[in-house]
């Protein structure tokens, strides 16, 4: 990490003390961990993860990784050789299969902790070695003799000045130009100084002076050790990793498809490859900047602007290990891109985080048994080093940027959602799914992929912005501060939502990785039922709380009063009231837009959609719930409003308390649309008359979806406020709205008319939607009532009157199973007998039907069904009703029975 002393201020920024106790202002490079440290993090991260997965395919190549897969194929065939029918049996099984082969997996895990082992024993072996290699290799004497007192001395006031400890220094006499380097190991650093160098010591004093201090900055930044660390630990994965895997997918054929696995090894290599490069790259701006620090009045600017340019495509830099010239020389002047972060340093957290989950899941699932935390574990060990980077990175970038508003939080989350997507795909593991692109060349697997990417990059793009805005919150003071605890908190809560995401991901990259999986499989899993799903999660409360008290806590503490200060800080209503007229009038607008919409929804699917489908009870659960996504939509639209138009501090993260607080009432209203539909005819979704004992009806059902609905309207507002925050903040800047109360009017207005003109379109889609694919089985009657021989009886929604192939004398009334599986029947059957004859049924009971006797009696279970049967006679008619279904569904089934044969009412009309 580095030091915490302050570093030189951007162009246009001044100098300043540090307030609250914090090392550096605004603009301090080093009032903040330096890039080289996150970056050195992701490094070791992906050498942990490349290793990991090459050193398990290298175990699959070996007697005991053929054996292992002879043994799984064995215990698979054992298990599901019963045929087990339902998912606990399927499940059982795939459990047995598992405790079968446990100990061999058992092996192959601790096969790749032994190399990974080894890889860190050889790295850290070269780490103390290099020191000695570089003084035998470049003939590095030491610095004595009379003749190199002056210069001795010279170099031990530079060293003072620097604040560093000993040095031990080194002379490179077969070098001409005006050079050194720095290097060493543990607790023992070195300077080489460049024969060139001694020369200009006397002739050009202030070039020699620019020069050791830019080594003698290493040393003060502290980044000796990750940097020959990190070179390293590159040397040691090419030694221990890299030529093995090369050496078998040359001369072996017990991996596979050498293809699949060539171009995912290159990956891997040049990913570490990339990080290493990256780190040597920093290190010297950051030194740079060191000296600027140290001697406001150097020349290095002018010896780095004279050495030879550097030129290629920009996107050819990553594979330097220096910068050039030209641009450290820039960077001195205006140090600004010292603060920043882009797309690739996105990227890379992406896929170092995904990656590491994805393959720490596999190795999990090796050393472990069946554990319902186990893949969680590797996402949130794996988040733990992207997260801190990503966290540094922004804060960093938000320490120079103020709440100025630029592209680049954008620019690093279009990278994490990217680098998360592709992450699972480039694992070593997936090169054995023949459905994934672009193994597999097939059109639609390359489209699956794209529709993935997109959706993913989707869901991550804005927790870059998010973490921006936490800084924002944690360094506004009267001056911006570094608040190192905050970036803390922050790192702590970016920890945690990355490893709920990342989690979730890898468990929908299953429909990705399947080989039949379609674009209309994936949108359904990963976007349709995600939300859903995983707002009935603890993990989506916990992402909600960390986007609520991360930045609320900022706020508080940015607040918060000097030790001594005794002024009244109780808050004055009248300011309260103002601050929230509002909030609370959005909110309102909110709820009454809800109201509207489940109301005129209900009347448009009375409307448009044709009373036999909404008989159906698919269409009515549908319908529930897609107006209840209607409902979170509308909620996320407010929020949306809110987050644009308010100037409160924390106006984003109020528009997330927004959005939960409307999709809750919004739910309530669901429920009292419901109980309205129940009393009031023109809002009932399946009667034309409900039945009296209907009203007000038993909504209650719906209250358990109050608070996954609201958290599902905060994971949502999440993803867009962001973006609509800083929309306000471009409109109101370009249009001048803030200091034009027309015109501020004039953007709620229109914000208001977008919103309504997307819930109406909503609503109107909302019946139809519900209505796709159902089919009635038969007719409904005249609103329910089905008429026969002197009698009337009402079906009770999802039952029909089937008229087809009936013989004549009975009736027959079905439930439609079509969904639900769930088989019943109700056949009437009449016949005119002798005014006379009576009926006697053994074990029957004796009961009114609408005031007339009848028997009635049960067969629980004879030939395989459930039977209830009643028997009765009136004016020369018996009526037999018997009830039919399968003995485990009739208490699904008995509420619509008894409805129906309550419904029961003699007429004087025949059929």
């Amino acid at each position: 990490m580095s030091p915490e002393s302050p570093g030189p201020a951007p162009a246009g920024e001044p100098a300043g003390h540090p307030e609250d106790g914090s090392s550096g202002t605004r603009g301090s490079v080093f009032a903040l961990p330096a890039r080289t440290s996150f970056r050195f993090a992701l490094l070791i991260a992906a050498v942990l993860i490349s290793s990991g997965m090459v050193y398990g395919a290298l175990y699959g190549a070996t007697p005991r990784g053929v054996a292992l897969v002879t043994l799984i194929r064995a215990c698979q065939a054992r298990a599901l050789a019963p045929h087990p029918h339902g998912l606990s049996a399927f499940a059982s099984a795939l459990g047995q299969s598992k405790a079968c082969r446990a100990g061999a997996e058992r092996a192959e895990g601790l096969w790749v902790l032994l190399g990974i082992g080894v890889l860190g024993v050889l790295a850290g072996a070269i780490y103390w070695v290099q020191p000695w290699w570089y003084r035998r290799r470049m003939h590095l004497t030491p610095l004595t003799g009379d003749e190199s007192s002056a210069l001795a001395e010279r170099l031990e006031q530079l060293r003072e000045r620097a604040g560093i400890g000993p040095v031990t220094w080194l002379l490179q006499p077969l070098n001409f130009q005006l050079s050194a380097f720095a290097f060493g190991c543990f607790r023992r650093r070195f300077v080489a100084v460049s024969g060139g160098a001694v020369v200009a010591q006397s002739r050009q004093p202030a070039a020699f002076d620019a020069v050791v201090l830019h080594e003698l900055g290493h040393i003060r930044n502290r980044d000796i050790d990750q940097t020959y660390l990190a070179v390293a630990i590159w040397r040691a994965f090419i030694v221990a990793a890299l030529l093995p895997m090369a050496w078998l997918l040359i001369f072996s054929r017990q991996l596979g498809s050498p293809p699949r696995l060539l171009w995912r090894v290159v990956v891997l290599a040049l990913i570490v490859y990339l990080l290493r490069n990256s780190i040597l790259r920093a290190r010297e701006f950051d030194a740079d900047a060191r000296v600027a620090e140290l001697d406001p009045d150097t020349s290095l600017g002018a010896v780095l602007a004279g050495l030879p340019p550097r030129r290629g495509w920009r996107v050819w830099h990553l594979g330097w290990v220096h910068p050039s010239g030209q641009d450290r020389a820039a960077a001195l002047l205006d140090p600004a891109p010292l603060y920043r972060c882009g797309f690739w340093d996105g990227l890379a957290v992406g896929v170092v985080a995904a990656m590491g989950a994805e393959a720490g899941q596999g190795l999990v699932y090796l050393l472990l048994t069946a554990s319902p935390i186990g893949g969680l574990v590797p996402a949130f060990i794996f988040a733990l080093f992207s997260g801190a980077a990503l966290t540094v990175a922004m804060w960093r970038m938000q320490f120079l940027e103020g709440r100025t508003l630029t592209a680049s939080r954008w620019a690093v989350g279009l990278g994490l959602g990217i680098g998360v997507a592709i992450g699972p795909v480039i694992t070593l593991e997936t090169a054995y799914d023949q459905g994934v692109a672009p193994d597999s060349l097939h059109t639609g697997a390359f489209a699956v992929l794209a529709i993935w990417v997109v959706l993913v990059t989707f869901t991550f793009m804005s927790i870059p912005a998010w973490i921006g805005r936490w800084a924002d919150a944690w360094q506004q003071r009267e001056r911006r501060v570094p608040a190192r605890g905050g970036m803390i908190v922050a790192a702590i809560g970016t920890w945690v939502v990355l490893a709920i995401a990342i989690d979730l991901v890898l468990a929908d990259f299953n429909f990705v990785e399947d080989f039949t999986a379609t674009t209309k499989l994936v949108l359904e899993q990963t976007w349709t039922f995600s939300g859903y799903d995983a707002a009935r999660t603890v993990g989506a409360w916990v992402v909600c709380l960390v986007f609520i008290a991360v930045p609320l806590a900022g706020y508080i503490a940015g607040h918060r009063r000097p030790a001594g200060d005794v002024r009244d800080t109780a808050p004055k209503p009248r300011v309260w009231l103002e601050r929230g007229r509002p909030l609370i009038l959005i909110c309102l607008a909110g709820v009454v837009t809800v109201i509207a919409v489940t109301l005129v929804t209900a009347a448009v699917a009375r409307a448009l959609i044709a009373p036999a489908i909404r008989w159906n009870s698919v269409y009515f659960v549908d319908f529930l719930l897609f107006e209840e996504q209607m409902v979170i939509l509308v909620a996320v639209i407010v929020a949306l409003i809110a987050a644009a138009t308010l100037t409160y501090a924390l106006s984003d993260t109020i528009a997330i308390a927004v959005a939960a607080v409307v999709a809750a009432l919004g739910v309530l209203a669901m429920m009292g649309s419901l109980t309205l539909g129940n009393c009031v005819a023109p809002f009932s979704l399946t009667y034309n008359h409900a039945p009296a004992n209907d009203c007000p009806g038993d909504p209650g059902f719906l209250a358990p979806h109050i608070f996954p609905a609201a958290i599902e309207a905060a994971l949502v507002g999440i993803l867009l406020i962001p973006a609509a925050y800083y929309a306000g903040i471009l409109v109101a800047r370009h249009g001048g709205l803030s200091a034009r109360p027309g015109l501020r009017a004039l953007r709620w207005l229109a914000a208001g008319v977008a919103a309504v003109a997307v819930t109406i379109g909503i609503a109107l889609r909302v019946p139809d939607a519900s209505a796709h694919g159902i089919q009635p089985t038969g007719s409904i009657g005249q609103d329910g009532w089905v008429y026969g021989t002197g009698y009337e009886i009402r079906l009770f929604p999802n039952w029909y009157h089937i008229t087809r192939n009936v013989s004549p004398g009975y009736t027959l009334l079905a439930n439609d199973g079509t969904f639900t599986e769930i088989p019943g029947e109700l056949v009437i059957s009449t016949k005119a007998i002798s005014p006379t004859t009576t009926v006697r049924v053994t074990g029957a009971r004796l009961m009114l039907l609408d005031g007339e006797r009848a028997l009635t009696k049960v067969f629980p279970n004879y030939k395989g069904y459930y039977y209830t049967e009643w028997i009765t006679i009136r004016n020369g008619i018996e009526y037999i009703i018997t009830f039919r279904t399968i003995p485990s569904d009739y208490t699904w089934l008995a509420p619509n029975l008894t409805a129906m044969i309550n419904s029961w009412q003699w007429n004087a009309t025949s059929s």
